[in-house]
């Protein structure tokens, strides 16, 4: 996990000297929390959420989300449906696009990037229309491109 190779990643280097864009990392471990504070850290600031109740809660602090898919190892009592009220256990494995719709149910328009491995390119096409600002890319996704996609977001807002 050399990624970074202590060096400014593409796409970074022009937000030096400014306060750093704060993101939320919205996920039910803290992977991509830990990756991204390491590689991204001089860049970016990172604030973590484990459910949703956390990232309402975090969310206007924020310029944008990232947020993972995939929640099983969450507690089911802290599952949320896509309106923010408890849901199955069985909701788990799509817990990131209910914590979305909650999210957007409640206000929030943040810029967001879901990591999600979707086989379906229509069902990526209609999520992205639907819950915008919205990008699904693929969980392997290197810091280098994740770097210019915060930036951008950085950028616009």
């Amino acid at each position: 996990m050399e990624e970074g190779g202590g060096r400014l990643l593409p796409g970074a280097a022009g937000l030096m000297g400014t306060m750093l864009p704060r993101y939320l990392v919205c996920e039910d471990g803290s992977e991509y929390t830990e990756r991204f504070r390491r590689f991204l850290g001089a860049q970016f600031e990172f604030a973590q959420a484990r459910n949703f109740a956390e990232a309402l809660a975090r969310a206007p602090a924020c310029r944008g989300v990232l947020l993972d898919l995939d929640f099983r190892r969450t507690d089911p009592a802290l599952l949320v449906d896509e309106n923010g009220s408890p849901a199955p256990p069985s909701s788990a494995e799509v817990q990131g696009i209910l914590i979305l719709r909650a999210l957007r149910s409640r206000g929030v328009t943040l810029p967001v990037l879901l990591f999600a491995d979707l086989d379906d390119p229509q069902r990526v096409q209609r999520l992205e229309q639907e819950l915008a600002p919205l990008t699904i890319i693929s969980s392997s996704e290197g810091l280098p491109a994740i770097a210019q996609r915060l930036q951008a977001i950085a950028i616009a807002r």
